[in-house]
C-alpha cells in the first residue's frame, strides 16, 4: 500500500469562521519538530503543504527548508486565494469559490505562491487547494504551471467555498481538465485525500438528491460528511473507525492512502479538534500508532506527492 501524509503548513486563524485579507501569524510553523518521532522513527517522508503567509516570512520559510532536509520531505505549493496577492475586493462571503474568480487572477496568485516557495530555485511541483477549492479553471492553472500531482479533490465533500466532489473517486487518477472530479486525459495526477463512500453509488445518489432543489444543500453536506462516508483521516476520527476505513478500501481494490492535517493542529486551542496540550499530544500517537499499523498489516510505504507521478504515469491516457 502507498501511504502519502501531506501537512498544510499555514497562517493562524483560519478555524475562527473568518477568512481575514490581511498578514497574519505563521508560528505555528515552529511545534512541527514535535512530529521528529513519527517521520524519522518510522522513516516517513511527508509533503508540506506550504501558504503563501507561510512562505513570504523569512524565518518561517527556513523553517520549512530545514524540515524538509531533516524528514527528506517535499515542499508542495498550497494557495489560499482569499489572501495570496494580487488581493481582489468583492462584496462575495469569504472565501470566495475559485470558479467566480477569473484564471487571469488565479494564476496570477498562483504565480505569486510559487515564487514565494522557490527562492530562486525549482519550483513545486505538488499542489492543494486551499478548503479544498479546486474546479476547471484552478484546474487549467495546475497544468500551465507545471504541477505533476494535485491533492485539492475531497470525496464525498461539498460546501462553500469548496468545489462539489461528492462523485470524486478515493484513489489516485488523471482527471478530466474540464470536471476533475471525474477521469480523463490531464497531464495532472489528482492524489484525493481519502475519504471512502459507505457503499459505491452513494455520491451519486446525494449529487442527484442535490440537484433536484427539494433538499436542503447544508443537509447534503451533513449527510456527505457525517453518515454517507468514512474518512480515514486520523485528525478526524478515532483509530477504530480509521482502521476499519482501510480495510473497506482494501477490500474494493485501494491502493493509497492520502491523509491530511493542519500544521495548527499541532498548537494546543488553535485548532478546535485539539484544545489542549494533551490532545495534541494524543494526536500525534495515534498518528504514529495507526501508521506502524499500517506499516505492519499491509507494508505501507511511504511516498511524497511528486514522488507518486511515475507510478501511475503509465495510467495515464494521452490524447491523439
Amino acid at each position: 500500500m502507498k501511504l502519502l501524509v501531506t501537512i498544510d503548513v499555514e497562517e493562524e486563524g483560519l478555524f475562527s469562521g473568518k477568512y481575514p485579507r490581511e498578514e497574519s501569524s505563521a508560528s505555528n510553523v515552529f511545534e512541527l519538530d514535535a512530529l521528529d518521532s513519527v517521520f524519522l522513527e518510522l522513516n516517513v517522508r511527508p509533503t508540506l503543504m506550504v501558504s503563501y503567509q507561510v512562505a513570504n516570512k523569512d524565518k518561517s520559510l527556513k523553517k520549512i527548508v530545514s524540515l524538509k532536509d531533516k524528514w527528506k520531505a517535499e515542499v508542495g505549493a498550497h494557495l489560499h486565494h482569499w489572501n495570496t496577492p494580487p488581493i481582489v475586493f468583492d462584496e462575495i462571503p469569504q472565501p470566495t469559490p475559485s470558479e467566480l474568480m477569473s484564471v487571469d487572477l488565479l494564476e496570477a496568485k498562483a504565480s505569486s505562491l510559487f515564487e514565494s516557495l522557490s527562492n530562486g530555485k525549482s519550483k513545486p511541483t505538488s499542489f492543494r487547494m486551499g478548503r479544498f477549492n479546486l474546479g476547471p479553471k484552478m484546474f487549467q492553472v495546475l497544468e500551465r504551471m507545471g504541477v505533476k500531482v494535485d491533492s485539492s479533490i475531497s470525496p464525498l465533500r461539498k460546501s462553500y467555498g469548496g468545489a462539489d466532489h461528492l462523485m470524486a473517486p478515493p484513489d489516485p487518477y488523471f482527471p478530466n481538465p474540464l470536471d476533475p472530479r471525474e477521469k480523463g486525459k490531464s497531464s495532472v495526477l489528482e492524489a484525493p485525500v481519502t475519504i471512502l463512500p459507505i457503499f459505491r453509488g452513494v455520491g451519486k445518489c446525494l449529487d442527484l438528491l442535490s440537484r433536484t432543489g427539494c433538499f436542503p444543500e447544508k443537509a447534503t453536506e451533513w449527510l456527505a460528511m457525517n453518515v454517507a462516508s468514512i474518512a480515514i483521516q486520523p485528525a478526524w476520527v478515532n483509530l477504530n473507525v480509521v482502521k476499519t476505513g482501510v480495510r473497506l478500501h482494501r477490500a474494493r481494490g485501494g491502493e493509497c492512502l492520502t491523509i491530511f492535517f493542519h500544521s495548527s493542529e499541532l498548537v494546543p486551542g488553535m485548532n478546535p479538534l485539539n484544545p489542549t496540550k494533551e490532545a495534541v499530544q494524543d494526536f500525534i500517537k495515534n498518528l504514529k500508532t495507526f501508521i506502524r499499523w499500517l506499516q505492519t498489516r499491509y507494508e505501507a510505504k511511504s511516498y511524497t506527492l511528486s514522488e507518486l507521478y511515475p507510478v501511475y504515469e503509465g495510467q495515464r491516457v494521452i490524447s491523439e
